[in-house]
């Protein structure tokens, strides 16, 4: 498949052998990354929580995350996590578009969407969106990737083992779901979840403590345009092992009530205390969710 330009519009690009339909569009190379990245993270959170989910993706890392009781339910609040990233987004849902989601996305910008499938008069509403650009996808929902993952980085081949590691499910559900949606979130990762739904992610960051701080004034942001009431019981989120108790710090500040993260830091006893010294529960899963 030839598709639109690659990385940047002075590239060429294709795609071999995709297990998606385009009913309508024409793909880019980012919208693909967007596009494959999104549905992983959606299949993988529905299989997880028996319920349909949602993801509103920019620059291969999600703006917003959500459960929600239908598509709709649950893309509308994925998109209000963060607004104005999710601006010109690219939609993962898990579930088939009905005609309640086709009307949410007819009203707002974005750039296009990959479902399991469209109902009945859907794909014309979709297809009318940014005068017939609008990129519609229709995944095989039955797919499988290989076992092996392979990428060529200045001509040299790297090969790995998918990351397909369960996530523990002895976690409360607002941690299982941070953990799905970290893993899909180009690193340093932090994600701030509370009641099903992504309200701060702080993602592609050097530094931890400034994706803490990142997702944190988003979940704040968040919060003050839903509640007078102090922003309490988050569950945080870290791909890696928190490096110093300044992410405790600021995790405090935004109503974190608990850390997960792998854990294995040389000061991760440190970390455990200064939990402990807050009242917020800490979590060492071992396992760590970095993506690049």
């Amino acid at each position: 498949m030839r598709l639109r330009y690659g990385m940047n519009p002075h590239q060429t690009a294709t795609a071999d052998d995709p297990p998606f339909a385009v009913l309508a569009g024409e793909p880019s190379y980012i919208n693909l990354l967007d596009a494959l990245t999104g549905w992983q993270l959606v299949r993988e959170a529905a299989q997880a929580f028996g319920v349909p989910a949602a993801a509103s993706y920019k620059h291969v890392s999600p703006a917003g995350a959500a459960l929600g009781a239908t598509v709709a339910a649950a893309y509308t609040r994925a998109r209000d996590a963060d607004p104005k990233s999710s601006y010109g987004d690219f939609v993962a849902v898990s579930h088939p578009v009905d005609l309640e989601l086709a009307t949410v996305l007819k009203r707002v910008v974005s750039d296009g969407i990959i479902a399991p499938g469209y109902d009945d008069g859907v794909l014309e509403i979709l297809a009318a969106k940014k005068r017939g650009t609008y990129l519609v996808l229709a995944m095989d929902a039955s797919y499988e990737p290989a076992a092996q993952e392979v990428r060529d980085v200045f001509g040299v081949r790297l090969t790995q083992d998918r990351d397909a590691l369960p996530v523990p499910r002895d976690l409360p559900d607002d941690a299982v779901l941070g953990m799905i949606v970290a893993r899909y979130t180009q690193s340093n990762t932090v994600v701030m979840v509370k009641d099903g739904m992504t309200i701060g992610v702080g993602a592609g960051q050097q530094s931890r403590v400034d994706c803490t701080r990142l997702a944190g004034a988003k979940a704040a942001l968040w919060w003050s345009q839903h509640s007078d009431e102090p922003l309490t019981g988050v569950t945080m989120v870290s791909d890696g092992a928190l490096p110093f108790a300044d992410n405790v710090e600021e995790a405090e500040r935004y109503g974190v009530t608990h850390i997960v993260e792998p854990g294995g830091s040389i000061r991760s006893a440190e970390v455990a205390a200064a939990c402990a010294d807050r009242g917020i529960k800490w979590s060492a899963t071992g396992v760590r969710l970095f993506r690049h």
